[in-house]
């Protein structure tokens, strides 16, 4: 259970941290989406608003031609539209007009009325229509180079328009046409268009002698869209918002679309539509918010809370989890110490036993070093090398914490303690073997002695020998035997002595007594050959073996 605590307070502090986070998003969302909302219903506004005010500029152009009973010269109307300021105050709309009704075939008494206003070259267009009735545009202000294209305009015969002019004299109430191209554009930067129907009526009579209709017609102003939008989105404040607006009546002509739109629309998640109504149409504004708006809008509290909250779940988790290691720790301090008052009682008893075998050993080695030697002197040379040879073994033993010894390592050191600085040559070679304690004290004896009866009888102190030592593996599992070759060539043991010494007794008792092992030895002309199999315990075998040791003679190491 300890284990999994640092988890499971990492996500209970996560999961409450993340849930306050995400709280505070989805407020931020709903703030987000209501600004949204209010910027929508503010474009809205604006432009009916905006609307409304043009509106008021055709009802009071109405009053105009009502107060002078339709009698308006282009000069009193022109001085009127001038004092309305449209250039500048009213953006989208490119003017205030009038477009007098006739029965098609009359089209002189419009012609006159255009050559009284303007040239007199200027006749009613396009020639050709299948109406019985022509609404011809006899009077446009600001005479500009646009507005001048569009006198004489036949509107009644496009059917966007005449179905708003229709629409507004039958119910005499103002009408917004469909979306249209204004034959004011005649520049390559066009923008759709729509115009705004206000009727004019004078019925003071029955047609007269030409067969025209009592003066009637429609006050009425083109429109740019797209001057008109960005006239409402660039007042101050400036909405971050990207719009795109139609005619529900005819959405495949689009009224205005912001630059930006559709880039703003694929990378928000969010948009509203607005419904507006413009004179008997419905316009549709889709508001997408910009990038702009995102960063107004941007709130880095959820994301501050949860990147806290990680941290302090981290935390804590840590804490705990340090908590536990401490806990762990105290217990295996505690294991551990208990242990080693184990061991050491382990050691004590050992190290009582081991003194105990030590001292047997050197009692006995004692009196056989004794009851060989002829001098004191003699006994006191023997006993203190046999000594030196089990204290090796003891340092062996002990630097390996008194576990297994390296048989190179303590071969190594019982040659150089017999050997010292005498001119000897010998080669050390075979794979590792590690010896344990019983099997480390008598190779440490057998190795001393062989080494010093090499000294004492064979040619290695005079460098005329040499000597090499070896080993190799016999057999596997539990028959696995160990076989060591010491070699002495050039030593002059050509024949086994006469009678067997304490040296020998004393190989010959560790290796088949201490060891349960073999020990055969082999005299010829070429030297002495010592063959010593005992018994290795499998692990102590499954390592690499290590490089050979060698050591020259000094005549050897000058001579090369």
């Amino acid at each position: 259970m300890n284990r999994f605590l640092p988890i499971l307070v990492f996500l209970v502090v996560a999961a409450i941290g993340f849930g306050m986070s995400f709280s505070m998003y989805r407020t931020s969302n709903i703030e987000r989406e209501s600004a949204l909302d209010m910027a929508a219903d503010d474009i809205a506004d604006r432009l009916a608003s905006r609307f409304n005010q043009h509106m008021s500029l055709l009802e009071a152009t109405k009053a105009f031609f009502t107060a002078t009973n339709g009698d308006v010269s282009r000069a009193a109307f022109k001085t009127y539209v001038a004092g309305l300021d449209t250039e500048d105050r009213y953006d989208g709309i490119q003017g205030i007009g009038f477009a007098r009704m006739i029965y098609t075939g009359n089209e002189a008494t419009a012609q006159k009325m255009i050559a009284e206003n303007y040239d007199s070259g200027m006749e009613v267009w396009p020639e050709e229509t299948d109406q019985d009735f022509r609404a011809p545009i006899v009077l446009l202000e600001p005479d500009d180079v646009r507005n001048r294209n569009a006198i004489g305009y036949d509107m009644y015969t496009e059917p966007v328009r005449r179905e708003a002019m229709a629409d507004a004299f039958a119910n005499d109430t103002p009408r917004a046409s469909g979306p249209v191209e204004l034959v004011q554009e005649i520049t390559a930067d066009k923008q759709t268009g729509f115009l705004l129907y206000l009727p004019f009526k004078v019925d003071n009579g029955p047609v007269n002698a030409e067969g025209n209709l009592p003066l009637s017609g429609f006050i009425y102003a083109p429109f740019r869209a797209g001057d008109l939008y960005e006239a409402v989105i660039d007042v101050e404040p400036n909405l971050p918002v990207a719009i795109e607006a139609h005619d529900q009546q005819a959405a495949e002509t689009p009224l205005f679309k912001s630059e930006n739109y559709d880039t703003a629309l694929e990378e928000s998640d969010v948009s509203v539509e607005r419904t507006i109504d413009i004179a008997g149409r419905t316009w549709v504004i889709d508001v997408t918010p910009t990038e702009a708006f995102e960063q107004r809008q941007f709130d880095v509290t959820p994301f501050v809370i949860a990147s806290v909250s990680l941290l302090l779940a981290v935390a804590l988790a840590l804490s705990a989890q340090s908590q536990i290691k401490a806990l762990a720790a105290a217990r295996e301090v505690q294991r551990l110490t208990e242990k080693s008052l184990q061991e050491r009682e382990l050691i004590l008893q050992e190290m009582k036993h081991r003194i105990k075998n030590s001292i047997a050993r050197m009692l006995a080695i004692a009196r056989q070093t004794a009851h060989h030697s002829e001098t004191l002197s003699d006994f006191m040379e023997s006993y203190s090398a046999r000594l030196q040879a089990m204290s090796t073994a003891q340092d062996v033993l002990t630097r390996s914490h008194w576990g297994r010894a390296d048989l190179k390592e303590l071969l190594g050191k019982e040659l150089e303690q017999v050997f010292g600085e005498i001119q000897t040559s010998y080669e050390v070679d075979g794979p590792t073997l590690e010896l344990d304690e019983k099997a480390t004290q008598a190779f440490s004896l057998t190795f001393h002695e062989l080494a010093t009866n090499a000294l004492k009888y064979g040619s290695v102190s005079s460098g005329a020998a040499t000597l090499s030592v070896s080993w190799h593996f016999e057999g596997s599992g539990k028959d696995r035997k160990a076989r060591l070759i010491w070699k002495e060539c050039g030593s002059g043991f050509s024949e086994p002595p006469k009678r067997k010494g304490f040296g020998t007794r004393l190989i010959d008792a560790n290796i088949m007594g201490e060891l349960q092992g073999k020990i055969e030895r082999h005299y010829s002309p070429e030297g002495l050959t010592v063959e010593i199999v005992f018994p290795t315990p499998e692990e102590a075998t499954g390592r690499k073996s290590r490089r050979g040791l060698k050591r020259r003679s000094r005549k050897d190491r000058q001579n090369s």
